[in-house]
């Protein structure tokens, strides 16, 4: 490509990324004043892999398009219905119900939004460069539609690029707690049935499915085969889809029969989960472009608007004063790792390729009401996993299996096991290790 000659243009913040983390940072900025400029790879924001998940209201309401999604189609979803083998568990919450927009629809508000508060949004304008003085990153060359390249300097380069981000390849982040999803991601759109308004998510053995509703009469189907799954979709292609998920749970396939496919296939499989180092001199990540938990959660775009939010409300408390800056970004660093470690663990169990054990299906077998509640809490991104999954709840739940007559070898050996992976991961975290103790590693 051929360096411009115009003349370099100046930006406060330059964000790498127009999708929801990028768009939700730059509209927040921009309001406050900031002149915040938008480049996005895509010439338009369509359909992206994702899971579409979002358990709650709070963090669409505070970016105000929780309404206009609404008005678009978009159905609340007051109920989520969990099947493991054969336990099943019923999720409830009328007052504060889900919500599964299609990305291109979310994407596309909040870009608008980011508009609408003064933020330059260039679509199909790629980054593909950094400026740099020493060792200080100072703005970002972006390629034109004639292949030019134009250099924009910034005082701060956010990438909001994503879990492969070039902006955290070109500023060499350090990634750490590093795994690879168990399961593959493979899903397609209908479109023609009106579905109830319910988040059905089965998982049978090693193999899991759900389905949700997108809008008034369409819906996304979802399969997340184990990696090494006999289905190879790539070579069987979109119609292995529903019979897949058939095998699965013929509840979920009866509900995706009969609708209109929308486009074909996307998949991805065994795809990386981290986090990274953050931020550094003139530059900063944000959503899954410094943290990406197993997709099986379904966090990542509640993450992203999370991350984003406390991004930019350390940005803002001492903009005015740079030399302060660096601490304030180390302490949302912090904050960030703390909030997000105890379900990136889960959303690891929860992506691993294996059954899941004895031990843990007594232990959710035996929750209560309250236990229920909380459940539905962690998987809504509301409560960590360890306040739920404790030492002494799992200990209860081992010897209550050895008294009613569980042979006790295997039960110390899965308990075991358990206690040993948490030690590790203990250990993993506390000494930023580039690799996460896998589940394999206590079997």
């Amino acid at each position: 490509m051929a360096v411009s000659s115009r003349t370099t243009s100046t930006v406060d913040v330059a964000v790498v990324g127009g999708r929801v983390a990028g768009a939700a940072l730059a509209a927040r900025l921009a309001r406050a004043g900031l002149r915040v400029a938008v480049y996005e790879r895509a010439v338009e924001l369509g359909p992206t892999l994702s899971t579409h998940i979002f358990h709650g209201t709070q963090d669409l309401r505070a970016e105000g398009v929780y309404d206009d999604l609404v008005a678009a189609g978009v159905p609340p979803l007051p109920e989520v219905q969990v099947r493991l083998d054969e336990l099943r568990l019923t999720f409830r919450h009328p007052a504060d119900p889900g919500l599964c927009p299609p990305r291109e629809l979310l994407d596309n508000l909040l870009l608008d939004r980011a508009r609408a508060a003064g933020a330059e949004v260039h679509l199909g304008r790629p980054v593909v460069g950094l400026l740099r003085e020493r060792d200080r990153v100072v703005g970002v060359e972006v390629a034109d539609q004639d292949g030019r390249v134009r250099p924009v300097r910034a005082r701060l380069v956010v990438g909001a690029d994503g879990r492969s981000s070039p902006v955290a390849r070109w500023v060499r982040a350090t990634q750490y707690l590093t795994f690879r999803s168990g399961r593959g991601q493979v899903w397609r759109y209908f479109r023609g049935k009106r579905l109830p308004r319910v988040l059905l998510w089965h998982r049978v053995g090693a193999r899991l499915a759900h389905i949700l509703p997108t809008g008034a009469e369409e819906y996304y189907l979802c399969a997340q085969p184990p990696v090494g799954d006999p289905e190879d979709f790539r070579r069987t292609g979109a119609d292995a889809l529903l019979p897949w998920v058939e095998r699965v749970s013929p509840e979920i396939a009866e509900l995706a029969s009969g609708g209109e496919p929308v486009g074909g296939l996307r998949r991805m499989i065994g795809y990386p989960c981290f986090f990274r180092q953050p931020f550094g001199p003139g530059w900063a990540l944000v959503g899954d472009a410094g943290h990406a938990k197993d997709a099986t959660i379904g966090h990542g775009i509640t993450d992203a608007l999370r991350n984003s939010a406390a991004l930019a409300t350390a940005l803002l408390s001492t903009w005015d004063d740079q030399q302060a800056l660096p601490e304030r970004l180390r302490e949302w660093a912090r904050r960030r790792d703390q909030a997000e470690l105890a379900n990136f663990w889960y959303s690891q169990e929860l992506g691993d390729a294996a059954p899941v054990g004895a031990l843990r299906k007594a232990f959710f077998r035996g929750l209560d009401a309250t236990g229920v509640r909380r459940l539905d809490e962690v998987m809504a991104d509301k409560r960590d996993a360890d306040t739920l999954l404790t030492a002494t709840r799992l200990a209860r739940t081992a010897l209550n299996q050895v008294l009613s007559g569980v042979p006790a070898p295997a039960v110390l050996r899965e308990a075991g096991a358990l206690v040993r992976l948490n030690l590790l991961r203990r250990r993993a975290f506390r000494e930023r290790a580039g690799q996460a103790p896998s589940l394999a590693v206590s079997r």
